[in-house]
């Protein structure tokens, strides 16, 4: 019996009230996807499933998406860019809250690229600058937190995520002929804690890399977490806020011109997730991007 494979543009552009079992070819990111009756299950090319249910059910707060989110050439959001290689000028948030980042300088702009990897990720090349959101009393996560990076890194980058207070941050950095992960986990002291494990910092370079970060002030701690696993560093929580009214978060230049870092995704939550809740995001993230975790602990 003959059947017809309906389209859709862009994510944007997917029905507004679907039925269960509907299915789709995504042309922007040439995937199948079918609405299970909550939400949209998308298909890579290996047959390997992720639902982004899985992340909505759990409210990020921010959540930039490089594979199923949108990007235009301005912060005004009037021109949707979608081609391979093409410059971006905004790259909007996905959780609903408008929290969108932008880059207005034409030559710092990020470049938009298509299949990467073996599941075919779409990413941000950053070269010679950051993409950056300021700051708003809605936007302020002022207590707990977790954040969540997948990326591919240049081996000298120095940053991935900056604040304006130059207190919260996390970079790679190179010592002798050793990289390592650090993190200033959301504290007051200057000092950064620093992932001395050579087999991160070698596997952090090598592919497609996920690093999870849990602001817990119940607990006293700020965790960091390669790939799910074991907590890498971790340190008190202190008082700082990870995002304030008035400051702005980069995310990510190439650091020192050493090579493009690829911006793959961001996930911010307003609270400190729970290790069940981490694995969860870990797993969405290794199917999309075809990255092996293991459970947090």
């Amino acid at each position: 019996m003959p059947s017809t494979l309906e389209t859709c543009a862009n994510t944007g552009a997917r029905p507004g009230s679907p039925s269960a079992g509907d299915t789709l070819y995504q042309i922007d990111t040439n995937q199948i996807i079918l609405w299970d009756g909550s939400a949209w299950k998308v298909y890579d090319s290996d047959g390997a499933a992720y639902q982004d249910s899985d992340i909505t059910n759990l409210s990020p707060h921010l959540w930039l998406d490089a594979q199923n989110g949108d990007f235009y050439t301005d912060a005004a959001k009037g021109t949707a860019v979608t081609l391979d290689g093409r410059l971006v000028g905004c790259w909007a948030d996905r959780s609903g809250n408008s929290f969108d980042f932008a880059q207005t300088a034409i030559g710092n702009k990020p470049n938009i690229f298509k299949n990467i990897g073996t599941t075919n990720s779409t990413g941000l090349q950053m070269t010679t600058d950051a993409m950056k959101f300021t700051g708003t009393s809605s936007s302020e996560v002022a207590s707990d937190c977790t954040v969540f990076m997948a990326h591919k890194l240049a081996l000298h980058g120095q940053y991935l995520i900056q604040t304006t207070d130059s207190k919260t941050r996390i970079r790679m950095v190179l010592s002798g002929e050793t990289c390592y992960l650090q993190c200033l986990p959301f504290a007051g002291s200057p000092n950064f804690q620093t992932a001395t494990s050579q087999a991160v910092a070698d596997a952090l370079t090598s592919g497609i890399c996920l690093i999870g970060i849990r602001k817990d002030t119940s607990g006293n701690t700020t965790e960091m977490f390669f790939n799910g696993g074991s907590a890498e560093a971790s340190s008190t929580a202190g008082s700082d806020s990870f995002l304030t009214d008035g400051v702005t978060l980069e995310y990510p230049d190439d650091g020192g011109g050493e090579g493009p870092n690829i911006a793959f995704e961001m996930i911010v939550f307003d609270s400190a997730l729970s290790d069940g809740n981490m694995d969860t995001v870990f797993n969405y993230l290794s199917l999309k991007h075809g990255t092996t975790v293991t459970a947090v602990s």
